[in-house]
């Protein structure tokens, strides 16, 4: 019996073991819906960066408490690195629809 419980328990274990991106990795391309923003009014600006957010927490491990301390600061640099290229995206919007005025 115990021969059969612990190749089941190793197999659970793994199966429960969360995969995560190595620091070199890209940071997963974050999409965010902002054609019906104008990145012109503060609202939507305010709009688009909730959405960034929503987004980055969606892509990157925001479920950390259970993570080893490797694991937590690999998630923690996925959401800095994709919120930071996030945001340079949407400013490069905002320059495009002013200078489209």
């Amino acid at each position: 019996m115990k021969q059969g419980l612990i190749p089941a328990l190793v197999a659970g274990c793994l199966a429960a073991t969360p995969t995560t991106a190595h620091a070199s990795d890209a940071p997963p391309t974050v999409r965010v819906d902002m054609r019906a923003l104008d990145l012109r009014a503060p609202a939507d600006v305010k709009t688009a960066e909730r959405r960034i957010e929503r987004a980055v927490r969606t892509a990157c491990r925001s479920d950390v408490e259970h993570l080893s301390f490797k694991a937590r600061r690999t998630a923690r640099q996925c959401r800095e690195t994709t919120r930071e290229q996030a945001m340079r995206t949407l400013q490069g919007r905002q320059l495009q629809q002013l200078a489209a005025q």
